[in-house]
């Protein structure tokens, strides 16, 4: 069964995915994708950080669902919410984990 992350921290399934509304997204959780998405990640907090949520979509999403995504013009703490439950998808985390280690790095 598929893991299902959604926006109030329910996990429904057992394969990384994220829903968003009705939408459900696969989050790819391959170890060179994952490596990628760290890397990205550390710039996330730094001069420029939307250029690494952004990225960090993009790996973990796919471009289409990054651009779908960016599309729907989220509230700012849901959309920190959601990057929260992408890095937990990915490294099969508690989103509850990933929030308080990003705790003040995503301005």
């Amino acid at each position: 069964m598929a893991k299902l992350y959604t926006l109030d921290h329910k996990l429904l399934t057992e394969t990384p995915e994220i829903r968003i509304g009705e939408k459900i997204y696969a989050v790819d959780n391959r170890q060179k994708t994952v490596k990628k998405i760290q890397e990205a990640a550390k710039a996330i907090g730094n001069d420029d950080p939307y250029s690494g949520i952004e990225t960090v979509l993009e790996l973990a999403l796919g471009r289409k669902a990054a651009q779908e995504i960016d599309d729907l013009d989220m509230p700012y703490p849901a959309y920190q919410t959601m990057i929260e439950l992408v890095m937990a998808a990915v490294t099969g985390e508690e989103p509850e984990e990933v929030g308080a280690r990003f705790q003040g790095e995503i301005v």
